[in-house]
């Protein structure tokens, strides 16, 4: 009996390490701060012809803002993502700064390019151009990975399924041998967050799976953002 739970153990662990995600693009974070004499409006007038600048060097490219939720106005993201896996941020940061984000705020990146895999119900992509998110960084505990942890997915989006929101997930990784990862929730409007967080947290079926989840990684208090698609 011994020996064969060991074996099927070692099957399990072997095929939970064969299963990877299905990484579709790259991305790259830039946190930024207005300057002192600055605005939101000085930053809505540069995105129009930052816009066109990356849509010509970048075909491939998308462009996300995210703004802090809570009365920080003054600090807000950007997320580059393309879908050229071999893309880095170099010409992108040289895109950025020659449109003048350098005067209107300061601007650092996270030095990371992450790859991103798309997560959506039923495998139903989604294009929101306006959005609250959810940003977790998370570790998976010894003995799980991605591919243990791909069945309590395939169970959350089940329940999700249930809701009528709308929503995707982005799991994100340095490389896919990595313990670390980012998931960030995306949601397609103020309602469908409430209806997420507020009416389902605190049901039995909501409970199992954050104790599922729990158990698979720990992860650090989530930030929460207002996030517009510009590309």
């Amino acid at each position: 009996m011994i020996s064969c739970s060991n074996e099927t153990n070692y099957q399990d662990e072997r095929s939970s390490n064969l299963i990877k995600p299905n990484f579709t693009s790259i991305q790259i974070r830039y946190d930024c701060k207005l300057n002192k004499d600055k605005s939101l409006n000085n930053l809505e007038a540069l995105i129009p012809s930052l816009v066109t600048q990356i849509q010509a060097a970048s075909p491939s490219a998308n462009i996300e803002f995210l703004f802090n939720q809570a009365n920080n106005i003054e600090r807000f993201s950007i997320l580059y993502s393309d879908n050229e896996m071999n893309a880095d941020g170099e010409s992108f940061t040289g895109l950025i700064i020659d449109q003048g984000i350098s005067k209107i705020s300061s601007c650092n990146s996270t030095d990371k390019k992450m790859l991103s895999a798309n997560i959506y119900i039923d495998n139903n992509p989604l294009n929101l151009t306006s959005f609250e998110v959810e940003i977790l960084n998370c570790e998976f505990n010894p003995g799980f990975n991605y591919g243990t942890f791909s069945i309590e997915i395939d169970t959350f989006l089940n329940l999700l399924r249930k809701k009528d929101i709308q929503y995707f997930a982005k799991f994100q990784q340095v490389d896919s041998e990595s313990s670390s990862f980012t998931w960030i929730n995306y949601l397609g409007s103020e309602d469908d967050r409430n209806n997420l967080y507020k009416s389902w947290l605190g049901q039995e079926d909501s409970i199992a799976i954050q104790d599922a989840f729990n158990t698979h990684s720990i992860c650090q208090s989530s930030a929460s953002y207002k996030g517009y698609k510009v590309l």
